[in-house]
């Protein structure tokens, strides 16, 4: 690209001089303010340092972005996939047999409270909820000699068995794939279920 830059004839000579000796410099002055003179032979506005500078800002903060872009994806892209993944996870405990959640769902929140929340706070819902789980199946599996309640539960086998159902179901939503925005009816991790982007951004 540089090598395209000094050999483009529509470049000035002026502005070639400036950006070698800008090069010599350093480019991280620039961005601090501190450019070489030689760009002042480009214009006659006694201010041009400013709109200089804000074009510099404005290319730096694109290539961060396009780097960022490059490494991690779209930020929102992120966010929506991690959303939709957590809305799943919600999804199967509100929804999958008793056998399989094990905790008390009578004390579930309204299912919306929850969807509405961000995704950190929807996160550490279900962290509680995995610790109640674990608790509960703790509680199952002693054998103090005395009748509770959590035997309805089944044998050992039984309940190793409805283990796995329910844990293979939040592996599948925790690898979920964003859904096509155009073809699905309800929340995407995006968009609420009335079809509006969400109040919240993703956070920095």
């Amino acid at each position: 690209e540089i090598h395209r830059f000094y050999s483009d004839d529509n470049v000035d000579t002026d502005a070639k001089l400036a950006f070698t000796s800008q090069t010599f410099l350093g480019w991280e002055d620039a961005f601090q303010g501190r450019f070489s003179q030689k760009w002042q032979a480009l214009s006659s506005d006694k201010n041009w340092a400013r709109p200089v500078l804000t074009e510099l800002m404005n290319w730096g903060r694109a290539c961060w972005t396009n780097r960022c872009t490059h490494l991690f994806g779209e930020r929102k892209d992120q966010y929506r996939l991690r959303r939709h993944c957590l809305h799943l996870q919600v999804k199967i405990w509100y929804e999958s047999p008793r056998t399989q959640v094990l905790v008390n769902r009578t004390n579930f929140p309204d299912r919306a409270s929850i969807l509405h929340r961000n995704n950190e706070g929807i996160a550490r819902w279900l962290d509680q909820q995995h610790a109640d789980r674990d608790s509960m199946r703790n509680r199952a599996s002693q054998t103090t000699g005395q009748l509770t309640m959590d035997r309805f539960m089944g044998t050992t086998v039984t309940r190793r068995h409805q283990n796995l159902i329910f844990q293979g179901s939040l592996q599948e939503a925790r690898r979920a794939n964003l859904p096509d925005i155009e073809h699905t009816t309800g929340s995407d991790g995006d968009h609420s279920h009335g079809g509006t982007p969400p109040s919240e951004e993703p956070p920095d």
